[in-house]
């Protein structure tokens, strides 16, 4: 029973509002202005917040120099993923996939990642 009232009500609700502007002279500047400068007002603020973040007034938290940093991703297809980490100066291959992470091979830092690859794969075969 509610539910048909909320319907009818609804379906009468449009009916109503044409009935009340038909009464008098209705102009859609004021309020297509004040919509404007409303959005404009908005948008104003949104900018200015994203300019005080990215300076680094507070507004957003910095990310943070650490120990760990991602030197480079290659995507294998799929969700498998090879990844260039140091930690500490210490450079892993690492292997990962949608529900495993592996370490494939701990590489000597500050060389070329082509060069260190060539010679781990002339010590494997």
């Amino acid at each position: 029973m509610r539910i048909a009232f909320l319907h009818i009500a609804l379906l009468l609700t449009p009916a109503l509002a044409f009935a009340v502007e038909k009464s008098g002279d209705v102009s859609l500047l004021t309020p297509a202005l004040k919509m404007f400068g409303g959005l404009a007002v908005i948008i104003g603020l949104l900018l200015l917040i994203y300019a005080a973040s990215r300076k680094g007034f507070g507004f957003l938290p910095k990310q943070k120099e650490g120990s760990i940093k991602i030197i480079e991703t290659k995507p294998l297809g799929g969700k498998k993923f090879l990844c260039l980490v140091s930690v500490r100066g210490e450079d892993m291959l690492l292997g990962m996939s949608n529900d495993r992470i592996e370490c494939l091979s701990k590489l000597p830092s500050k060389t070329v990642f082509s060069e260190t690859l060539q010679q781990l794969e002339e010590e494997a075969s």
